[in-house]
């Protein structure tokens, strides 16, 4: 299989949108974009209609879960799509994908989460770090739905 290194990150995506079809892509980048949103407004609703004991560490549980599975998911795809195009084999992407995928699975169970972080003062650097993950994550599905907008205008 021959390699082509590609000198920007989007460079990929005319020969992407060619094999996939652009409205897919928009349809997926879209779907990336919801979810986390989704998630969000279900967990913020049921902390407070249903579990009134600590709502602030279940949120910041949530931020943090959830920066983890986004960062996973996304790191899963840029490992599979230049695999899949014969691009390259980014396997430090990979690496990236099952570290986050794994922590993501680890701290799944609340208690997990508060054994580590007990007190109300810990609770600020996985809020942040779920935040800025979370953050990033979202501007990069977005940046990429905006580009296969753009590949598709042309």
């Amino acid at each position: 299989m021959k390699e082509t290194r590609m000198n920007r990150p989007f460079d990929f995506l005319p020969i992407l949108a060619d094999q996939f079809g652009s409205k897919r892509l928009r349809r997926i980048a879209d779907l990336f974009l919801a979810i986390p949103l989704a998630v969000t407004a279900i967990v913020t609703s049921l902390y407070l209609l249903l579990w009134h004991k600590d709502p602030l560490a279940h949120f910041i549980h949530m931020l943090w879960v959830l920066g983890f599975w986004m960062a996973g998911t996304l790191a899963m795809f840029a490992f599979i799509i230049p695999l899949r195009l014969k691009l390259g084999k980014p396997f430090r992407v990979l690496i990236l994908s099952a570290v986050a995928i794994a922590l993501a699975i680890y701290f799944t169970p609340l208690s997990r989460f508060l054994n580590i972080f007990p007190m109300r003062e810990d609770l600020i650097l996985p809020a942040v770090f779920g935040v800025l993950n979370l953050t990033i994550c979202w501007s990069v599905v977005l940046r990429f739905r905006n580009k296969i907008v753009e590949t598709s205008t042309r």
